[in-house]
């Protein structure tokens, strides 16, 4: 499996497991400072300075393993004003100036602050790396900077949004709440180092828009890189549809304008989670034909948290199917119909048990209006690769048409809606639902489909998947 890391990449992520405990560690004890520590400036410094340290340490990584030294250290005392002084600088500026305007200089120190150690990451570490010889100097360095603008504000997670997922859980025993809130730092710790390693995967293919577009080249699916990437890049999926839900729900339904830096924490999200739903989506499918195996069904219970082991370990330990590829390709059809009849057993189940879990009075046929949506979607999703340009939106204007309708009607239609208000709540939300529909969709074709169902040119297929043996 070739996986396209420069050998200074390789190093960073060889040990890669040293760093993810070092910032679980410093992120538990953040939380204990925070919670538990005195209210006095010793341990507010002290919780400053380890945020600092390990914020700041994953864009220095790369340059300590490759014995860059000075400049990973110049980065970290670079980030230092962001982190450390935030708080001091409106008391500063307050008590030894007078401007009527500060809240505006506050603001642009706090850009300038985050802005200025991040570009000098990027200019270190493309220096580093070097750039193609086919771009312009220019062009590369707008690509370098956009892209590592969207990772240094992707690599972190809100650990709320990750608590209140799992609140239900929580009970005023102190001693399990602290267990609870660890084991989610830990799980953005390994957000962290995995958004960091899916830093130095793409970094070697932002140059061109097909690479980014299908993040996974066409062949064999090693045991190994299979279990790292689904390690890393299932984290990533996750953990960017929480954050990217809960920065949404911050945005308010009022005419007021929304914070850049909110709409751009969103966008940037929604770029990360298009990529790496792709390239999760990809994995799956490349690891079945390395098998030459069909699990469909199997295989779309890997996007749900817990439950995924039982399609990771049947992906992982599995063996190739000794049988030849025409024996393979003679099964197919037999194959996707068994399973495509079980996936739609189970939403019927779910379906059906939503239904009547209601007390009657509060039963609507919104439950057995979705059943049918989402099964004529996997039908098509595992019959033509059109689907998934079509079935995704097509199904979120179906599902959520009415919502949209009575908004926009008390809002006085939907121009003089468009035209108060483009960028808000309800454009930000509707783009980020296309987008979640269109990965899950994309997830299914790829658990489902195959290109012999649509070709139904058993020589071409074959030639395909030997690309993959």
């Amino acid at each position: 499996m070739t996986t396209l890391f420069s050998e200074k990449q390789q190093k960073a992520i060889e040990s890669i497991w040293i760093l993810g405990i070092i910032i679980a560690t410093l992120q538990i004890s953040c939380y204990f400072i925070d919670s538990y520590g005195p209210d006095n400036v010793l341990y507010d410094y002290l919780w400053r300075i380890q945020t600092w340290f390990l914020e700041s340490l994953i864009f220095a990584w790369y340059f300590y393993k490759n014995k860059m030294f000075l400049k990973g250290l110049v980065i970290q005392l670079l980030f230092s004003p962001y982190y450390i002084f935030k708080k001091d600088w409106p008391s500063f500026i307050d008590y030894h100036f007078n401007f009527g305007n500060s809240a505006l200089i506050y603001q642009v120190i706090d850009v300038l602050s985050f802005l200025t150690p991040i570009l000098i990451f990027a200019v270190f570490y493309f220096k580093a790396e070097g750039k193609p010889d086919n771009i312009s100097k220019i062009k590369a360095t707008v690509i370098q900077i956009i892209f590592t603008l969207i990772f240094s504000v992707t690599i972190s997670s809100d650990p709320d949004s990750l608590y209140s997922t799992i609140g239900s859980f929580s009970t005023s025993n102190l001693y399990l709440k602290d267990a609870i809130v660890s084991i989610i730092f830990i799980i953005v710790s390994l957000k962290m180092i995995s958004v960091l390693v899916g830093f130095f995967y793409l970094s070697n293919r932002i140059y061109r828009v097909k690479q980014v577009l299908k993040p996974l080249d066409e062949q064999p699916v090693s045991t190994s890189f299979f279990k790292w990437s689904f390690l890393i890049s299932y984290p990533i999926l996750m953990l960017s549809v929480l954050d990217m839900g809960s920065s949404a729900l911050k945005v308010s339904f009022s005419f007021s304008s929304i914070a850049f830096s909110t709409l751009f924490y969103i966008a940037a999200n929604l770029v990360v989670l298009f990529i790496c739903g792709r390239f999760f989506a990809t994995l799956i499918q490349y690891r079945n034909f390395t098998l030459k195996r069909y699990f469909g069904v199997v295989n779309t219970l890997a996007i749900l948290p817990i439950i995924n082991l039982a399609s990771f370990f049947t992906l992982l330990l599995f063996k190739q199917n000794p049988e030849t590829t025409n024996g393979y390709i003679d099964k197919l059809k037999q194959n996707r119909n068994v399973h495509l009849i079980i996936y739609v057993a189970l939403l019927i189940l779910y379906y059906t048990y939503h239904y009547f879990s209601l007390k009657p009075d509060y039963r609507t046929f919104e439950p057995l209006y979705k059943l049918l949506v989402f099964s004529i979607s996997a039908i098509l999703l595992a019959r033509f690769k059109w689907s998934t340009k079509v079935i995704p939106f097509l199904a979120v204007i179906i599902l959520y048409y009415a919502d949209l309708k009575e908004f926009f009607d008390f809002a006085d239609g939907l121009w003089p809606f468009i035209q108060k208000k483009l960028i808000s709540f309800v454009w930000i939300g509707t783009l980020a639902t296309f987008i979640i529909y269109y990965i899950i969709d994309y997830f299914l074709h790829k658990c489902f489909y195959t290109s012999f169902f649509e070709k139904h040119n058993p020589e071409d297929f074959e030639t395909y998947i030997n690309k993959f043996q």
